[in-house]
């Protein structure tokens, strides 16, 4: 954009190449080639029953189909004169795929999703009927698109057009965007790019002169807006060896969640099949072969599922002590969900109601400082070995461990209706537990444990090299600060976590607590017992 503005700020720099059959051949090779991209990507839409997709098809090849319009309304090649059809057909042609890409950005729920799966031959057959019925009037040069065109392609009316269909196609990208923020993938990022590049082409196309410097440009634009999107299903298939699944990231939700059923489906007949080859101590033929066959998998993933199952009998006692391994080292409900979706690990992540649950020793410094690193080290773990069981076995999710402290996270990443409850549960759980071992060890400190209830940001936090499974926001940081108002063996939480939990839950009212590093103050309670 800002080289069209410089061409068109220094007229004499916005040089004219008139070349009909260069720009003939340009034209309609790129159309061609993402035609047949579109055309892919409406039979995968087909094929995944997903409206979105389906809409997203209809935007590409609307805009990739008035392209190759505008190639065969070139002057000078099937055509002795420029008309009308040459001229207006790109705008027209970017229009009516804003439309399209506006439609497949909104939120679809199954209702709409149905009634644009129904309309679907209806869409198709009229986007087609209007390319045929405006290629026949364009190339016969018959009225209106014979008209005598101007010197730019847009005017008049088409300006107000043109000025609409570029705000459509910002919100198009932009609500691609968010879908990109919540669930990073490549080919969502490349039709953003894709958007915002065809929203560029039609302020170039309004603007430039024919002929003229600026009015390649847009064609460039196009191109590359193809491109992308081209480019991205490319290296997916080069990953994937299949063009099965090279547009799933554009999918609804629902359709999301069936590929991830379909896939745990294979993933567990795959698993049953290679129990029963290690329990029968034989071969078990063609695992692989019969769930790509059934599963659509592709070469990639069939070759791995092949070696594996060839592998096994050599690898089964090694991937065991792996897996032992893997668990020992995260929560086991953050190792399934990387386990059953390895995607899962990426980075980034979204906003969930958490209650969060701090625990640390108090008192544990000047400890460490009259003791061998030995005797920290072996209560440590005998702490912990009461403390980790009390919050696993209320559905925790531990995040990590810090010295002596640990934080523990409910409701991430399994949903847990009661997860106030369970924090509280788990946290008198543990105090028990640990009050029994202090007993035998009066010398050691004990734990003081705070939780607090509230919105966090949950998700993989760190970089491409390593990361870990974290929550941030207030809600946590409140729930550190309660910690280190309790005393040793006192459990404090914070006013949502006891309105949450319910009337199960006995407290004595601590009022309005002022905490480190927060202007407000908290309200807190300490917990007395559960009933």
């Amino acid at each position: 954009m800002a080289g069209l503005w410089l061409l068109l700020a220094q007229p004499a720099a916005d040089l004219t190449w008139h070349d009909s059959e260069s720009h003939f051949w340009l034209v309609l090779v790129v159309a061609v080639i993402n035609v047949a991209l579109g055309v892919r990507m409406s039979s995968a839409a087909s094929a995944r029953s997903d409206a979105r997709l389906f809409l997203v098809s209809l935007a590409f090849l609307s805009s990739a189909g008035f392209f190759a319009l505008h190639a065969l309304a070139t002057p000078g090649v099937l055509l002795h004169h420029a008309n009308a059809g040459f001229d207006v057909s790109q705008p027209i042609g970017l229009a009516v795929a804003a439309i399209f890409a506006v439609a497949s950005s909104l939120q679809l729920d199954d209702r709409r999703a149905a009634a644009v799966l129904r309309a679907q031959p209806l869409l198709q057959i009229g986007l087609a009927t209007l390319i045929v019925f405006w290629a026949v009037i364009s190339l016969l040069d018959l009225p209106p698109l014979n008209a005598t065109p101007g010197t730019r392609e847009v005017e008049g009316p088409l300006i107000v057009i043109a000025f609409l269909t570029v705000a459509l196609y910002i919100f198009a990208a932009f609500r691609y965007y968010l879908l990109h923020r919540r669930t990073p993938a490549a080919m969502l990022i490349s039709v953003v790019t894709a958007f915002v590049l065809l929203a560029e082409a039609m302020v170039t196309v309004t603007l430039a002169h024919k002929w003229q410097l600026s009015w390649w440009g847009w064609h460039v634009l196009l191109a590359f807006a193809f491109g992308f999107v081209a480019y991205s299903a490319y290296v997916q298939y080069g990953r994937e060896g299949t063009s099965a699944g090279l547009f799933d990231a554009i999918t609804l939700d629902r359709t999301a969640k069936a590929i991830r059923a379909e896939y745990g489906a294979a993933l567990e007949e795959l698993v049953t099949e290679l129990e029963e080859r290690e329990r029968s101590g034989g071969p078990a033929p063609h695992v692989a072969g019969r769930l790509a066959e059934r599963f659509g998998l592709s070469e990639g993933q069939t070759a791995v599922l092949d070696r594996a199952a060839a592998a096994l009998s050599a690898e089964r006692e090694v991937s065991r002590k792996l897996n032992t391994l893997f668990r020992h080292y995260l929560s086991p409900d953050v190792a399934a969900a990387l386990i059953a979706d390895p995607d899962q690990a990426a980075l980034g992540g979204s906003v969930v109601e958490v209650t969060a649950l701090f625990a640390d020793l108090r008192g544990f410094t000047t400890f460490s400082e009259g003791v061998e690193p030995a005797e920290i080290v072996a209560m440590l773990n005998r702490y912990h070995g009461v403390a980790v069981p009390s919050i696993l076995d209320n559905g925790g999710t531990i995040v990590q461990f810090v010295g002596d402290a640990l934080l523990a996270l409910f409701n991430a990443p399994a949903r847990q209706p009661d997860h106030a409850l369970r924090a509280i549960r788990a946290a008198m759980q543990m105090q028990v537990a640990v009050e029994a071992i202090a007993e035998e060890r009066p010398d050691w400190p004990r734990f003081r444990v705070g939780a607090n209830t509230g919105p966090a940001l949950v998700g993989n936090i760190g970089s491409e090299a390593l990361r870990g499974f974290n929550a941030m926001g207030d809600a946590v940081n409140v729930a550190a600060r309660l910690q280190t108002l309790a005393q040793p063996g006192q459990v404090i939480i914070g006013q949502h976590t006891m309105l949450a939990a319910g009337d199960r839950v006995k407290s004595e009212p601590l009022g309005d607590l002022e905490v480190k590093g927060r202007v407000q103050t908290v309200s807190a309670y300490l917990v007395t017992g559960l009933t």
